[in-house]
């Protein structure tokens, strides 16, 4: 099957492997998609087009590896990795690179469906300031970021920039020399990850070209490193997100539940429970992160920024322990939940930009800087029910492990839906869908601790803080409506949107055989009306970044 060097072939010689199903690249996909056939009998093909779609473009005896990365569904723990909560994903689907090293450093990107990814290129050395180091990734990103927000012309390889610059900047002395310098490289892209859809598909391109670049140049990291690297690479795009989703594609493996923690980094796996399927449904409305959305999201993020600046300063005997939104916690600060409520209640319910100068003296570089990367919001910073969702979110993310491996399915399935409450922006009321309210006046959270001090079981039951919603209102009609069909479906035991929100998908989780009747019933009842193409569909847990280095 030709000569192999560095996990390097040339390209016929790896069509020719792909086609031989008794090899050892189809042993390695066994692995991959846990003996799932037809997962890797198409994974084989998609694979295949690419390294054609390569050899018409670059040439057939060209010499390259094989890189392979995977989208990502988080079940719960969303919005918070980057405030130190857990995540639980799965990694669905897949995206092939098929990568040439070159003698100079020019990356050349293009994709198998160029009609919707045009060919782009860049210089490294060009991209970056000569003569110096960057001193702060952050605001240098800012900056680039505002050079060509009206550029249409560099789109989707943002994304392949981000990886490639961010490792050269790594690897760059104080007075600019590159050490080493980063080979360019000749690429070919195809994967089957939806774009703008909550899915990951941003992180699974960013991963896939750090892996080739980490492999072409042989730079040695450690995994736990690499993966906080991989999300500072993506701030290159204009969004300040974590490194869970960059975990999640690593360690993904088939069948599996994954646990993440955040700073440091861990992983445990829990099975994926038996008897249930994932549905996965696509509203069909993109979220883009490089456009408009991406000013909701990064004043989400400033609220919980403002939120625990607030509590530090309000509450300075817990102040040493609040490195994260996360340490707002019963356990971790060794206070009962009522305290919780009343550090919630301190956080106010609204506050513009002026009112948090105000309310933060002393913070004002640090408050600018954070209201760099979005437009003030009409309204103001929604504080209060952000940091509440963050805080409830963090618990419900932390109570996942332990309701899999009891095989709790009922409350695992609140916590997926509870979280989409707080995301929620309508509701369903006499059968009309109106606005939802997610704000927590100070009466509604005086009710909550009331009934933690009620001395009944069932009012104490329900003020849970894990129980409690909070507000961080990323969703939208349509997914709410994906949602609520799927909870309408008999043995369905929890819903939510997937991903950073304001489009993309829902995922429902579902007894094995009424599986399709959910996709039926949104096919009828949210497709069909729309004259939309149906795109629900049952996902398999499958691993995640890898190189063929077979």
């Amino acid at each position: 099957m030709g000569v192999k060097v560095n996990g390097q072939r040339r390209v016929r010689d790896w069509i020719n492997l792909i086609k031989d199903t008794n090899s050892v690249f189809h042993r390695r996909l066994n692995q991959i998609y846990g003996g799932n056939a037809d997962l890797e009998a198409g994974a084989a093909q998609m694979c295949l087009r690419t390294l054609e779609a390569f050899a018409k473009r670059y040439g057939p005896d060209r010499n390259v590896i094989i890189v392979r990365s995977a989208g990502r569904v988080n079940l719960v723990g969303t919005h918070i990795d980057h405030r130190g909560g857990s995540v639980n994903p799965v990694c669905i689907k897949q995206m092939w690179l098929v990568v040439e090293q070159r003698e100079d450093d020019r990356v050349l990107a293009k994709n198998v469906e160029s009609d919707q990814f045009p060919d782009e290129q860049f210089q490294i050395s060009d991209c970056l300031p000569a003569r110096e180091k960057i001193r702060d990734w952050d605001a240098w990103c800012h900056d680039e970021f505002e050079k060509r927000k009206y550029d249409p012309s560099i789109t989707w390889s943002n994304y392949v920039r981000a990886a490639v610059l961010y490792f050269q900047h790594l690897y760059t002395k104080d007075g600019g020399a590159f050490a080493p310098t980063i080979k360019g490289m000749n690429m070919m892209f195809y994967g089957d990850i939806p774009r703008a859809a909550g899915l990951g598909s941003s992180s699974a391109l960013v991963m896939v070209v750090v892996e080739a670049v980490r492999w072409i140049n042989a730079l040695q990291i450690e995994s736990a490193d690499f993966i906080e690297h991989c999300g500072f690479a993506e701030w290159y795009v204009g969004t300040r997100g974590g490194c869970s989703d960059h975990a999640a594609i690593t360690f993904g493996q088939s069948n599996a539940i994954l646990h993440i923690t955040n700073f440091p980094v861990t992983v445990e796996s829990v099975p994926f429970p038996t008897g249930y399927s994932l549905v996965l449904a696509n509203s069909l409305i993109e979220a883009k992160k490089q456009t408009g959305a991406r000013n909701t999201f990064n004043s989400r993020v400033a609220g919980y920024e403002f939120g625990l600046m607030l509590i530090r300063k309000n509450f300075p005997r817990y102040a040493e322990k609040l490195e994260h939104l996360r340490d707002v916690d019963p356990k971790r600060l060794d206070v009962d939940e009522v305290q919780i409520y009343e550090i919630v209640k301190s956080l106010p319910a609204f506050a513009s930009r002026a009112d948090i100068l105000k309310l933060l003296p002393g913070h004002e570089p640090e408050i600018r800087r954070v209201f760099r990367s979005h437009d003030e919001p009409e309204q103001g910073y929604h504080i209060r029910q952000v940091c509440l969702y963050g805080i409830a979110e963090c618990i419900r993310a932390d109570m996942v492990p332990q309701c899999l491996r009891a095989g709790d399915m009922k409350t695992f399935g609140e916590l997926v839906s509870i979280s989409h409450d707080g995301d929620r922006v309508t509701k369903l009321v006499g059968g009309e869908r109106v606005p939802t309210d997610n704000s927590y006046p100070s009466t509604r959270i005086d009710a909550l601790i009331s009934d933690l001090k009620s001395g009944d079981p069932a009012r104490m039951d329900q003020a849970r803080l894990w129980r409690q919603s909070g507000g961080y209102n990323v969703s939208l009609p349509e997914l709410d409506m994906l949602v609520d069909i799927a909870l309408a479906t008999p043995r369905v035991i929890g819903a939510g949107l997937v991903g950073a929100g304001m489009g993309g998908c829902i995922v429902a989780i579902v007894e094995d055989k009424h599986a399709r009747q959910v996709i039926e019933n949104m096919t009828e009842q949210y497709y069909h009306p729309r004259n939309l193409p149906v795109k629900a569909e049952i996902v398999t847990p499958v691993g995640g970044l890898c190189t063929m280095d077979v």
